[in-house]
């Protein structure tokens, strides 16, 4: 009986998403400004039940993960640039 419950929670715990990670990704963020020409990619994640702060995590052109802090003024200019240059794909050209 006890060992159909650890499968039970095995295979639970692997058809969730992400294997339920209801942790926060970013423990400790960058303090460091990054200039927006070494970033390679921008993940944004929501808080949610997971965390209750966003987390941005930059991926370098040295392929390096940083966590950007979101209340920065310079991470929230980066983030309003990629916004808008998704809305005016032409500006982009």
């Amino acid at each position: 009986m006890n060992s159909k419950v650890t499968i039970s929670l095995l295979v639970l715990y692997l058809a969730s998403p992400q294997g339920a990670t209801l942790r926060c990704r970013c423990i400790k963020t960058e303090p460091n400004f990054i200039h927006p020409k070494f970033i390679d990619n921008i993940i944004i994640i929501p808080s949610g039940p997971h965390c209750p702060k966003a987390a941005i995590i930059a991926t370098l052109q040295s392929f390096k993960q940083v966590c950007l802090n979101p209340d920065a003024a310079s991470v929230k200019k980066i983030i309003g640039r990629m916004i808008d240059g998704s809305k005016n794909p032409e500006a982009n050209q």
